[in-house]
């Protein structure tokens, strides 16, 4: 009975290190200017773990600092979205934002989904699934928001305007129906 109850404690200890497992990562190399993006397996499809700073002509970078493009990724309208993504890649309409969604919050729970996106070293998350959002902020008729928010374009849209993704206080990922000359992120989604 004593040796039943070790291997029973040591099964216990180790139930925490398969729910934890490290996020299957890579890399992609974007051939048209250079630029080596990781990427990250979210359930079961592949996003660009960090924000697109491909140089699409208008795109814009945080208070038109070079700098905050090298640390936040590169704004774009949401046109300029819609043909930012490098070839095999595409952006993420509103379904695979949802499915993207519902992975995280049936995975960590509503409430602590914003933290396990969240960078570890750029925001104060967990960034638990490699996906290393950080609060690039977002340009309307200003730039707004950096160091307190999340906005990603999706394919989505309507009467030309489009929907956007958005991490923001107090913990919300949500979506909202915006104007699409709005400036946001961009997150890409491989092809399959």
């Amino acid at each position: 009975m004593k040796n039943v109850f070790g291997k029973m404690m040591v099964l216990v200890a180790l139930v925490p290190l398969v729910c934890t497992a490290a996020p299957q990562t890579g890399n992609f190399r974007d051939t048209r200017d250079g630029k080596t993006y990781r990427t990250v397996v979210v359930g079961s499809r592949t996003w660009m773990a960090e924000n697109l700073a491909y140089n699409v002509k208008g795109s814009a970078c945080y208070d038109n600092k070079p700098e905050n493009c090298t640390k936040y990724g590169r704004l774009y309208n949401y046109e300029m979205a819609t043909k930012a993504c490098p070839s095999g890649w595409h952006l993420p309409d509103n379904d695979e934002w949802k499915r993207f969604r519902t992975f995280i919050e049936d995975s960590d729970g509503k409430e602590a989904a914003w933290v396990s996106l969240k960078s570890r070293d750029k925001w104060d998350g967990s960034d638990r699934y490699g996906f290393d959002v950080v609060p690039a902020g977002k340009a309307t008729d200003e730039f707004v928001e950096l160091g307190v928010s999340a906005h990603f374009w999706s394919a989505t849209s309507e009467d030309g305007d489009a929907y956007g993704w958005h991490l923001a206080p107090p913990g919300d990922f949500g979506v909202d129906f915006d104007i699409s000359s709005n400036m946001y992120s961009v997150r890409c989604l491989k092809n399959y």
